[in-house]
């Protein structure tokens, strides 16, 4: 299968999603978020939504406010579409719901558990990179949530996860470098990652397999 991957920040690419992808025989085109057309869009088998340090409420960046209505069609079409953190929260406001900074002030950085899920598939820990949280879309299926956050949802042949699956342990010291001053340990996330992502590796081909289910395809 053909797979659209819509890299919405050079900083977050589909990392250890992409590598599993390849592996059992997909064919992946990447397209910036800035310029993925309508076309693509409407057309790719299954649309792959990555993360972005940027938030779905700044409208005021072209682009994600022209990505907002191209998402929107995707979803009401029941087109197979898969979304992570950023893109997560594009497909909760594509579809009608919100997404606002934590009212508490807290932005989640590290591995992270999952409070409740009944879903095997979705339990932590995982990579947690956030400070927006989302209100999900009329007809969503919460299938996860912790520390009072939404962290993943179903749609119609559509599936998101606030947390980032697809982070690989240097991904996550990228992210702690362009973090503000004090705000990650890059050497108690190296510790957790070097412990964590080998043992997880069977989870996260599950979990990776289920994104795919639950897309429909």
């Amino acid at each position: 299968m053909k797979i659209l991957i819509v890299r919405n920040s050079e900083t977050a690419p589909e990392g250890a999603f992409g590598d599993w992808l390849r592996q059992q025989g997909h064919v992946l085109e990447v397209v910036r978020g800035e310029d993925v057309t309508e076309a693509q869009m409407r057309d790719a088998e299954l649309v792959v939504l990555l993360g972005s340090p940027r938030a779905v409420y700044q409208t005021d960046i072209p682009w994600i406010a022209g990505q907002r209505p191209m998402v929107a069609a995707r979803l009401a079409a029941q087109s197979p579409t898969i979304g992570i953190c950023f893109g997560a929260q594009m497909m909760a406001a594509a579809a009608g719901g919100e997404v606002t900074r934590n009212p508490e002030g807290v932005f989640f950085r590290g591995w992270r558990g999952i409070d409740d899920t009944a879903e095997p598939a979705l339990e932590g820990p995982w990579p947690r990179w956030h400070g927006d949280v989302i209100t999900p879309p009329p007809g969503a299926e919460v299938i996860a949530r912790d520390a009072g956050t939404v962290q993943a949802f179903r749609l119609p042949k559509a599936i998101a996860v606030q947390f980032h699956p697809e982070a690989t342990p240097e991904l996550l010291q990228d992210w702690a470098r362009l973090s503000p001053p004090g705000a990650a340990d890059p050497a108690a996330l190296a510790e957790d990652s070097d412990r964590l992502f080998p043992a997880r590796t069977e989870a996260r081909e599950k979990l990776f397999a289920m994104l795919l289910r639950d897309a429909g395809v």
